[in-house]
């Protein structure tokens, strides 16, 4: 049997919810067509072999499952994509988003802790588990018959490895961050086994262990083809990973915070909003072009470090720029208070699923006492009272549609021309699924990353942000057409990055490292209360699903 299925099997994934594209009856199948890509056909076809299969390795991240067959079943497909599910443990339940909807599984978490039967704590965790067990799988795939290819097919194996290990760090990411001490896969795995669960500190250590040494191998060759992955999100991710070494492991490591985030700007910057690698405008980031300012892309400036691939004609999904468009969104009628459509934002379907708390808009500044406008152009698709909108959020529910909180929409369907002016000739057919890139992460938040880091570590609010950490921060606010701040605080870089990087899955991250997850800072309907309540305190974690804990008898989370 091939490794990857072994792998689902032994951590209760494949048993409990996997259909996994094409990979039904024969096991010894790969996630794609069973007829071409077994095994097998490595050692008589290993170039095919390598690009079919990393193909699909990809696409894992930017679709729900190879082929169109979801790769997690029991859960919806659309919500079973690596964003999606990012998007529903990072900021459903905190001030930036919530779900209207209410269904029994997803709409619970806009107000916090959840059961570990949750169906939608099992479809995340397993999307996670899945495009690692895919990388894994291609690995070992790859090494095993390593030393019966040529040197030109060696080459391409070892930078598809690189990737793959580069994609497993990103995905386990979000598995330690959400649900703490979880099993612990890699090439070294035997098949059939059952993968041991770590302690978080323990993941941590593996993981930037590994991205070192990608980033080590790579040297100073920096290109990355449109799409894949490369140096620049290896040095990305150990930022991640740095930024939060406290929560993970107990220990600050905001030195090598910086160390990796300063790479990253010294490569980046010369290009851009004055000169910083940054695009011209907060909205050319998310639109209909957007492609063109990634990493391989056609612009000189390439502020998305890592993006998910999408394109309206052979590429797309329920997720990514289409779910960051349709699911914030309404089209009004006559009989509406509030005003919206698809047209504004030449989208094919509007689902009217996600509102924003009150909370979150008051951190941006705003021309009238009742946020109509803003001179702040992150906030340039929202929907506003400007537009009927009501900013509390009486109930979450989605028959109040347009009285129970604005619309943060970031995307659109259209194309922006470098001043952030919509570039109508230039864009696309409105249609229900759209072809926008999603920028997993970008320059703009190792800029905020490296600011955080030369703050430090014990600090409280008040302290002072100053040199680099004040310009970085200064930075950020003139890209969205905001003065400069004189003197700052980390509260005022706190909320900086918020504006800056809202629904872009880092919210609940960043809140319990700057210790105001559980306490500290509210919002409506935190914890079930309509003007918020502290959390549990065991909610710094998710709980592992109950299924995969009862099959390979791993040990649960505190609280669950």
């Amino acid at each position: 049997m091939k490794a990857l299925n072994k792998i689902f099997l032994s951590i209760g994934v494949a048993a409990t919810a996997l259909a996994f594209g094409s990979c039904t009856g024969d096991l010894d199948q790969t996630p794609s067509d069973p007829n071409t890509t077994t095994s097998a056909v490595f050692s008589s076809d290993p170039m095919g072999y390598m690009e079919q299969v990393m193909g699909d390795v990809y696409l894992q991240f930017a679709v729900h499952g190879v082929n169109n067959n979801a790769s997690v079943s029991g859960f919806d497909g659309g919500m079973s994509t690596f964003q999606r599910s990012a998007f529903i443990l990072e900021e459903i339940n905190t001030d930036e988003a919530n779900w209207l909807p209410n269904d029994v599984d997803y709409g619970t978490f806009q107000y916090g802790p959840v059961p570990s039967n949750n169906r939608a704590i099992l479809g995340t965790y397993s999307r996670f588990m899945i495009n690692i067990a895919c990388c894994i799988d291609f690995i070992q795939t790859v090494n095993n018959g390593y030393f019966g290819l040529n040197d030109e097919q060696k080459e391409v194996a070892d930078e598809f490895m690189r990737q793959c290990r580069i994609l497993k760090a990103g995905a386990y990411f979000y598995l330690i961050d959400c649900f703490g001490n979880v099993p612990w896969a890699d090439e070294n795995t035997a098949i059939g086994s059952v993968p041991e669960q770590l302690s978080r500190s323990e993941i941590f250590n593996l993981c930037v262990a590994d991205l070192e040494a990608v980033t080590a191998e790579y040297g100073s060759n920096w290109n990355q083809v449109y799409g894949y992955v490369g140096k620049a999100v290896a040095e990305a991710l150990l930022v991640k990973y740095y930024l939060n070494a406290k929560v993970y492991t107990g220990t600050a490591m905001y030195d090598k915070c910086l160390e990796h985030a300063n790479n990253l700007i010294n490569h980046f910057k010369g290009n851009g909003f004055e000169g910083s690698g940054l695009v011209p405008h907060y909205l050319n980031l998310f639109g209909a072009n957007n492609q063109q300012y990634c990493q391989g892309g056609s612009n000189a400036c390439k502020e998305i470090i890592w993006t998910i691939p999408q394109n309206a004609t052979y590429l797309i999904s329920w997720a990514n720029s289409t779910f960051m468009i349709d699911a914030w969104i309404g089209e009004s009628t006559d009989d509406d208070v509030w005003q919206c459509s698809k047209a504004r934002y030449n989208a094919g379907d509007a689902w009217k699923c996600m509102t924003t708390r009150r909370q979150f808009v008051e951190k941006f500044e705003w021309n009238e006492s009742d946020y109509q406008t803003s001179p702040d152009t992150r906030v340039g698709n929202w929907c506003t009272a400007a537009n009927g909108f009501d900013v509390n959020n009486g109930t979450l529910t989605q028959a109040y549609f347009g009285q129970n909180g604005f619309l943060a929409v970031k995307f659109s369907n259209w194309a922006y021309d470098e001043n952030g002016n919509i570039d109508a000739a230039n864009s696309p057919a409105a249609t229900t699924q759209v072809g926008g890139d999603y920028p997993v992460i970008r320059l703009a938040e190792i800029y905020l990353s490296a600011a955080e880091a030369m703050v430090g570590d014990g600090v409280t609010d008040s302290k002072a942000v100053t040199g680099d950490a004040l310009n970085y921060l200064n930075l950020i606010r003139r890209r969205a057409g905001l003065s400069n701040l004189t003197t700052a605080t980390f509260a005022d870089l706190q909320d900086e990055r918020a504006r800056e990087l809202y629904t872009e899955n880092c919210r609940r991250t960043d809140l319990i490292r700057w210790g105001k997850w559980i306490s500290g800072y509210t919002w409506n309907w935190k914890n079930q209360v309509a003007d918020g309540a502290d959390y549990p305190s065991y909610f710094t974690l998710y709980p592992l699903p109950s299924s995969i804990v009862e099959l390979a008898h791993y040990t649960q989370n505190t609280g669950y």
